[in-house]
């Protein structure tokens, strides 16, 4: 049994060699190649990626996009594990996910894919930084999303974020891959649903965490949010089941600040998160940025959403 761990990058000099060391340091009983594809990077990323990585492969596009696929395409192994540049995995993370997904393929034989939790990277972060970290994990902003969630037992879920994950590799091909052709933002989300749509079954492993990177400007912030708005409905639109009501909450408290007096709604709700962050940090001090990022996570991620609905089926 051969493992294959691909990491898509770009510009991520700065997280990268510390993400493959940690893959480096894991003491597993599989063998295992670390495959690296490069969206084209000009800090270093890929002289990097060399040093550690058993394949390298560099994709230019305009603009840049992830492409896990290629890595896929390229593996050896019977598994293929998922990460991030800009993630930190545990010494037993290899073993963790291929004996869970290999016990639970045993026991039923649809399940095909596993993974488990992450908790936020955060090496010595300014203000802004903590801040952004906490937002995105507070109970009015992550909704229960998955991408953010941590789970006290194992379970069946409908999809695994891959900056912790790991499949069979003939599940991915037999779906057709992850959908990178729109770029950043929901590629993984749609491979999830093309398998569920199949009839096969994903699980959440509570023993296996990464540390993950959040966005540490507010702009940063503000365009990942966008870009997940605007992917949840491009998938939704094609998996009904990926979209639910409160998908949809940030696109009306986003309509509501612009709409007076409705606006009172979310600038209340970044207000009551805000207090509520603060209150269980015991930091009074992060009390109006919560608040502020709350408001502009509704507008942003709001703004995605609406620019999807706008662009229609052609953008399917």
């Amino acid at each position: 049994m051969k493992v294959s761990v691909v990491v898509p990058t770009f510009n991520s000099a700065s997280t990268l060699e510390k993400c493959l060391a940690s893959i480096k340091s894991n003491d597993t009983q599989y063998a295992y190649e670390i495959i690296v594809v490069d969206a084209g990077s000009s800090d270093g990323s890929v002289e990097i990626a060399r040093k550690y990585a058993d394949k390298v492969f560099i994709v230019e596009t305009k603009p840049p996009r992830i492409n896990r696929n290629l890595g896929v395409a390229n593996a050896d192994g019977d598994i293929v594990c998922f990460t991030d540049s800009d993630c930190l995995v545990p010494q037993n993370w290899i073993d963790c996910l291929t004996e869970g997904l290999l016990r639970l393929n045993e026991r039923e034989s649809q399940a095909v894919g596993v993974g488990g939790g992450n908790a936020p990277l955060l090496e010595d972060p300014s203000f802004m930084e903590m801040a952004i970290a906490k937002t995105m994990r507070s109970p009015l902003v992550s909704f229960k999303a998955r991408n953010l969630a941590t789970y006290g037992v194992e379970q069946e879920v409908i999809h695994n974020p891959p900056v912790n994950s790991a499949y069979f590799r003939w599940a991915i091909n037999e779906v057709g891959g992850f959908q990178e052709e729109h770029g950043y933002g929901g590629e993984d989300l749609e491979l999830d649903a093309k398998l569920n749509r199949q009839g096969y079954k994903l699980y959440y492993l509570p023993e296996i965490t990464v540390l993950h990177g959040h966005p540490s400007t507010f702009t940063s912030f503000l365009k990942r949010m966008y870009r997940h708005g605007a992917a949840r409905i491009r998938v939704g639109r094609k998996f009904r089941k990926y979209l639910g009501f409160r998908h949809l909450g940030p696109l009306f408290l986003c309509i509501m600040t612009f709409l007076p007096p409705l606006i009172l709604i979310p600038l209340s709700m970044g207000l009551a998160n805000g207090a509520y962050v603060s209150l269980r940090e015991r930091k009074a001090s992060s009390l109006s940025l919560v608040s502020l990022l709350t408001v502009a996570f509704y507008v942003s991620y709001g703004l995605g959403e609406i620019s999807a609905i706008v662009r229609g089926k052609s953008w399917a």
